[in-house]
């Protein structure tokens, strides 16, 4: 899914779990329901979420100008981890709410629940289905639409809370069925935050081999050695290979460079940057990237 479907996605749900958001809220209030208020904060969160993911969307796309030579890309992963934080601090709020009620169990209004519950799951179901078509191609879309998974999981615990306390008169099932949203929440919102550190600390994706890709490289015709092999992510799906290769044959760079890309391509790096060097050509002393140790250089190293 391109850029501008996945800007119509974020708007199309935005105004679905925002609309809905409210009335939830409301609906929690007069009967009485944490899992309705729980569910409505969920899904306030998530409005916040994918307007931040939408502006996000919109000012990556408009992105531009000679200071911005990768573009705004990372502002992508930015609103990630920020959704992720919103989803810890959702998991805080719930166990603490559901804590209050364990120790003062409170009369729940069912059947009405039970049916706001089930508009809601409707709407994320909705919402969640548009936002799964991209979600792996986009770390903040991901981030998005865990959030309406979350939304949708709250609204069936709702619907169950619903039932028990329609049926049997049994409130507890309100506050239990908030832990158990919340502990289902948090491997999500950590798979989120961890991804995003990974991309902003330009750590190797953790699918790729840096070594494997140096001897790779490294066995190709003409090429006598390789160093300062980085590898990283601008933003998810968009990884970057920068390296120093010694050739035997300078006037065969363009065959050289080729055969890297070809290497690269295969590992799912779509941008490599390199530099054609004859043996003998050393780095700058000056190099920061470079690991002395003893007073040696050590150009072997990785990103």
């Amino acid at each position: 899914m391109d850029r501008k479907n996945s800007v119509k996605v974020l708007g199309i749900s935005l105004a679905l779990v925002f609309s809905f958001a409210l009335v939830e809220l409301v609906g929690g209030f007069l009967t009485n329901s944490l899992a309705l208020l729980s569910d409505a904060g969920h899904m306030l969160t998530d409005s916040v979420s994918l307007l931040i993911a939408l502006i996000a969307q919109l000012i990556v796309q408009r992105a531009r100008g000679k200071r911005m030579t990768f573009g705004l890309y990372r502002l992508e992963v930015v609103a990630a981890l920020m959704n992720g934080i919103f989803l810890i601090g959702l998991i805080g709020y719930i166990a603490y709410e559901a804590f209050q009620r364990f120790l003062n169990p409170e009369p729940v209004l069912g059947p009405q629940m039970l049916a706001i519950a089930g508009v809601g799951l409707l709407i994320n179901l909705m919402a969640g289905y548009m936002l799964f078509k991209s979600a792996e191609e986009n770390i903040n879309i991901k981030a998005a639409f865990l959030h309406v998974v979350t939304d949708t999981l709250g609204s069936i615990a709702a619907i169950i809370a619903g039932i028990a306390v329609s049926l049997w008169k049994f409130y507890l099932a309100d506050p239990i069925l908030s832990v158990a949203i919340s502990l289902l929440i948090l491997p999500g919102a950590y798979t989120v935050i961890k991804d995003s550190l990974n991309v902003l600390l330009e750590l190797v994706p953790s699918a790729i081999d840096p070594e494997e890709i140096e001897e790779e490289i490294r066995k190709l015709p003409g090429i006598i050695d390789v160093h300062d092999l980085h590898v990283w992510s601008i933003t998810s799906g968009n990884v970057v290979l920068t390296a120093h290769v010694v050739v035997s044959n300078i006037e065969a760079c363009n065959d050289v460079l080729k055969s890297i890309e070809e290497v690269a391509s295969r590992y799912g790096i779509n941008h490599t940057t390199i530099q054609v060097e004859r043996e003998g050509y050393s780095c700058p002393p000056s190099c920061p990237l470079l690991h002395r140790e003893g007073g040696l250089e050590h150009h072997h190293h990785h990103h």
